[in-house]
């Protein structure tokens, strides 16, 4: 945790360094797009269950995703954004039936948090090209659902943790306040601590378009 803390305290350091030398400018984005979450270990080792006994999966690991980030451009190459994101949900599924009745079993996992992203930018006059690396602090919120002759009923809990994240983009200038904006970025490992022993860890890309307002 320790380790975690100076990191995030190195990033701003620099960035408020940046922002303390320059003329500062700000700006606001909303961007929604779509994440798709890889599969978790666990959800692997499930479903191959359900397969191995000739039952059936299906898995959802894609849905609609949305971010709200204000930014601080300490100049026309270095900017600090915070945000808020939202990545949606994953699900996984499995059944099966025989002569001793049916069974089915349904998990979700959906993550939403907040965090900082240090931003690079290549002005290249009314585009730019941006590289970004972003620390965020995430809950997941995992639910399981049972179904089935001898047993049945629900659970959830919610795993929060610190996430690094990275990702490139685009943008382009309609005006001086306005610009469209797209972006490629991933979560990495997200979810990663232990639920009841079992590991849920994962990642989740996002490409994403937006637009942001200069002021």
């Amino acid at each position: 945790m320790l380790k975690k803390t100076l990191l995030a305290a190195a990033v701003f350091a620099c960035a408020t360094t940046a922002v303390q030398a320059n003329e500062v400018s700000g700006y606001l984005t909303g961007s929604i797009g779509q994440a798709k979450a890889e599969k978790p270990k666990v959800a692997k080792e499930i479903q191959s269950v359900f397969a191995n006994a000739g039952g059936s999966t299906s898995t959802d690991r894609t849905d609609t995703a949305y971010k709200i980030a204000v930014g601080l451009q300490a100049n026309p190459y270095v900017a600090l954004e915070a945000q808020y994101i939202d990545l949606g949900k994953s699900t996984y599924k499995g059944a099966i039936s025989g002569p001793g009745g049916s069974f089915s079993t349904k998990a979700d996992f959906e993550t939403s948090g907040l965090g900082a992203n240090l931003v690079g930018t290549l002005p290249l006059d009314d585009f730019a090209l941006f590289a970004k690396v972003g620390y965020h602090y995430l809950k997941t919120k995992t639910s399981v659902k049972l179904a089935g002759n001898i047993i049945s009923g629900s659970d959830s809990e919610a795993v929060r943790k610190w996430t690094p994240s990275f990702g490139v983009g685009a943008s382009y200038n309609f005006t001086k306040e306005l610009a469209v904006v797209a972006e490629y970025e991933r979560y990495q490992d997200v979810a990663d601590k232990k639920i009841d022993g079992v590991n849920v860890k994962h990642n989740i890309d996002l490409a994403s378009v937006g637009l942001r307002y200069n002021f």
